[in-house]
């Protein structure tokens, strides 16, 4: 809903704790440290547009069926700016977009670039870039800003008193002098603040404020096929496509000319599958740039992604090819097609007596929208929605995992690729199954296939990628051998693997290991420290975890150096806000910059990446026994395996290792599938079981003769 200026003061002066629990019951977070931001800082909001000339003004409380948010959710986008402003400028509508931060400001300073503020000794987001990408994807990605042709401008309220000039000084100065801080002073908060506001807004508008509340996610055509024709550039682009891939693009195009040539409108899908390495992500890249230029396909052209690593590294990589932040804004989470299910809405449901389960999913859909209401994306929204990582694709409703709560994702609006075929006329969906891997990615090429029908669109043939190898040396057969060692896929192969050419060596410690891939990074390669879930996250939360002693963090692991016993330390990706970019590109002011082998990478945060040369630490949630693998449940730490996990050991409690204990081993083998093929020029192992260790290097042995079948 939309309120004036006035309603807002009103209610946060009077009423605040009704307006927190509306906050809680919006955005899901309910920590008591968030809670008390919110009571500090829109106090302080409050308090600053106390002003007579900004009282007619509308302030966005966003719907939350029932409740009310102060906080604005872009469109399907997963950011929300803390408040927004709006109203009519000096000759167009106008809106303000405001980022606040209760922070206390004792000892920062200004960071190493002008996005990044050093924050209590941590690098963060500065404020202002914060709300610098908010502006940019609303005036790129917003229909009533473009439609309306708004002006936007945005700016950061400090709320907590400090001195604010660390984040105004230095490099920071030209981003704030148009994305402007202030702070808590009187002369900010009576003075600055509601100048910069009243400079910008005019007067009200409720037509336009309306509208905006409203909005939804349209592209700027001009703006998305700037970004298309930079991807298309080979000689600017790492987007280069070669042998296989080149093939397969093409294989793709075809497919949509030939449904295109039908001119019927009719809704399609296609499957584009293949193992690690086979250039799926580039391929994605390519055919997103080459749809996005189509004229043919009217409307919004999208890539979209199945993880937090994905998402934050892929929205990266497409802001800088657009030179602009607003180019993540191409970049939309599967999560961003659930319709509008949430908790809330199933247990308003329940309470008026309708029954809303999960596996009835299609009957909620329908009650959504019998009781008013409003999908994110709507049907056939999108005009293409390219889909890499599908294997990640979520599928509540299976029998198998009926009950698992995903994260950002609301059970009871069923299976994810529904909702994306759903909101699409062309669907591609690039995958490969033997790389799903939590308890919740379901999603397969049958599974596809089926929704598909269910929603009347056209499943072209399939394109397959397999026998293509981008990485491990461009050694398909090692990705052969590999699956074949650790007894995934179907079984035996039915004729010999062949020789693996990627060079990959057994090591005697974890030191030695980290030893070999320095000696790379001294030559300018890139490397990567990798391990599977069977070292606990001890670290999560600690917000300076590299300074820890060694038994405090992640693996500390006993060695002896030159003839001294002593401890190999590392932590686990560190990803504060989940920004996993800081593991993946190790971006300027980085723990990860300063040192790439610092931390230790797990499969979610490394899946769909690569580096010159990984070394993996082989712990003992898998072990080689005589002749067979066997899981460890004392040594699973995923927390994503709950269900696998609870049924594993309910098994082993009885004494036996059938079904539910190989689902379990299998889980893992996957990790170390996605562990070992993330190497384009090489990868070292240290294994810490004995047994296994020695199993390992005579499979490596054979593997480099051809003789692993």
């Amino acid at each position: 809903m939309l309120m004036t200026v006035r309603e807002f003061t009103e209610r946060a002066m009077t009423a605040m704790p009704d307006l927190v629990r509306d906050l809680q019951r919006a955005t899901g977070r309910v920590g008591d440290e968030e809670e008390r931001a919110w009571k500090a800082s829109l106090l302080k909001l409050a308090y600053v547009l106390d002003d007579a000339e900004l009282e007619p003004f509308h302030i966005h409380m966003g719907p939350t069926s029932g409740g009310m948010s102060l906080e604005y959710r872009l469109p399907a986008s997963s950011s929300w700016c803390d408040a927004v402003l709006l109203g009519e400028g000096e000759s167009a509508p106008a809106a303000v977009m405001i980022e606040l931060k209760h922070w206390d400001l004792v000892g920062d300073r200004p960071g190493p670039r002008p996005g990044l503020i050093v924050h209590h000794g941590e690098h963060l987001l500065h404020p202002s870039e914060q709300v610098r990408g908010y502006v940019e994807y609303c005036e790129r990605f917003h229909s009533a800003v473009q439609e309306q042709k708004a002006t936007l401008a945005g700016c950061a309220l400090l709320t907590k008193p400090g001195d604010v000039t660390p984040y105004r000084s230095g490099v920071h100065a030209d981003l704030t002098s148009t994305y402007p801080v202030f702070g808590a002073t009187p002369d900010d908060c009576e003075v600055a603040f509601p100048q910069f506001v009243r400079q910008r807004l005019k007067r009200p508008n409720a037509a336009f404020a309306q509208a905006f509340e409203d909005g939804y996610y349209s592209q700027d055509r001009s703006f998305v096929q700037g970004i298309a024709r930079t991807i298309e550039d080979e000689a600017n682009t790492a987007f280069v496509l070669l042998d296989a891939q080149r093939r397969g693009f093409e294989l793709c195009l075809k497919a949509v000319d030939e449904l295109l040539a039908k001119g019927t409108g009719q809704k399609a899908v296609l499957i584009i599958k293949g193992p690690p390495g086979s250039g799926k992500s580039i391929l994605a890249a390519k055919l997103w740039a080459a749809l996005a230029k189509d004229g043919r396909l009217d409307g919004n052209k999208v890539m979209v992604t199945t993880s937090g690593s994905q998402k934050t590294n892929v929205s990266d990589i497409f802001a800088s090819v657009a030179n602009n932040a607003a180019g993540a804004g191409v970049v939309v989470p599967a999560n961003q097609f659930n319709p509008g299910l949430s908790s809330k809405w199933q247990s308003d449901m329940t309470k008026l007596g309708h029954s809303v389960t999960v596996e009835s999913w299609r009957d909620n859909l329908k009650l959504f929208v019998q009781r008013g209401g409003r999908t994110k994306i709507a049907d056939n929204h999108m005009a293409v929605s390219v889909v890499d990582e599908a294997h990640a694709l979520i599928d509540p409703s299976l029998t198998e995992n009926r009950g698992i709560s995903p994260s950002g994702w609301s059970i009871h609006a069923g299976p994810q690729a529904y909702h994306v075929i759903r909101a699409s006329r062309l669907s591609v969906f690039l995958l490969d199954p033997d790389q799903s891997y939590r308890d919740n990615e379901t999603t397969t090429i049958d599974v596809i296939r089926a929704l598909a029908a269910e929603l009347g669109a056209e499943v072209l043939e399939d394109v397959s990628l397999e026998g293509a190898q981008f990485r491990c040396a461009g050694s398909a057969e090692f990705v052969a051998q590999l699956d074949r060692a650790l007894a995934l896929g179907a079984g035996a192969p039915a004729k010999p693997l062949g020789e693996s050419h990627f060079p990959i060596e057994m090591v005697d410690s974890p030191a030695q290991l980290e030893e070999r891939l320095r000696a790379h990074r001294a030559d300018g390669r890139t490397v990567r420290l990798l391990a599977s879930y069977a070292r606990k996250w001890k670290t999560k939360g600690v917000k300076a975890p590299h300074g820890l002693v060694a038994d405090a963090k992640d693996f500390c692991i006993p060695i002896v150096h030159e003839g001294v016993p002593a401890y190999w330390a590392k932590v686990w990706n560190y990803a504060p806000d989940q920004d996993y970019t800081l593991f993946v590109q190790a971006p300027v002011g980085s723990e990860m910059h300063a040192d790439p082998l610092c931390e230790v990478g797990c499969p979610y945060v490394v899946r769909g990446f690569d580096w010159d040369y990984v070394g993996v630490l082989w712990l003992k949630d898998l072990v080689w026994r005589t002749n067979h693998w066997v899981a460890d449940l004392a040594h699973v730490n995923e927390t994503a395996w709950n269900k696998t996990k609870a049924a594993a050991k309910k098994e082993h409690k009885a004494g036996a290792y059938d079904v539910a204990m190989h689902r379990l081993q299998d889980r893992i083998a996957r990790g170390y599938r996605i562990l070992l093929t993330r190497g384009v020029r090489g990868a070292y192992v240290w294994c810490e079981d004995d047994e296994t260790r020695e199993y390992l290097a005579s499979e490596f042995a054979r593997w480099r003769t051809g003789d692993g079948a």
